[in-house]
């Protein structure tokens, strides 16, 4: 696989059992149409893998970025080498580096991955 874009954009805000506030984020590759929704809850440092509505299926992906190396490895083994898993890894750096700079969820972000 080449280089590709991706664009994300905030669609909702959303409300998390236990968590509290969460944000509904859109991602979309334009080069080959793929797209699919993460919901990313900044108390826990976490992206789940959504639905529009944001509902968090059972099985679906997820990407923290609050775990030491080692749990992060055992945690996400099983999406490893997924197309779809590099994507969302992708986009939920992309919002999560935003969020570090400037305190608060954006409303876009962009990213490149390879």
């Amino acid at each position: 696989m080449g280089v590709a874009s991706i664009g994300v954009r905030l669609v909702a805000d959303a409300f998390v059992e236990d968590a509290g506030e969460g944000f509904v984020y859109s991602w979309l590759v334009p080069d080959d149409g793929r797209r699919g929704w993460m919901l990313f809850t900044p108390a826990e440092r976490l992206f789940r893998e959504c639905d529009a509505t944001g509902a968090v299926p059972e099985d679906g992906m997820e990407v923290c970025f609050a775990l030491p190396e080692d749990e992060a490895v055992r945690r996400h083994a099983r999406w490893e080498g997924s197309r779809e898993w590099r994507v969302m890894v992708t986009a939920a750096y992309g919002v999560w580096k935003k969020f570090q700079e400037h305190g608060e969820p954006p409303q876009q972000a962009h990213r490149t991955f390879h």
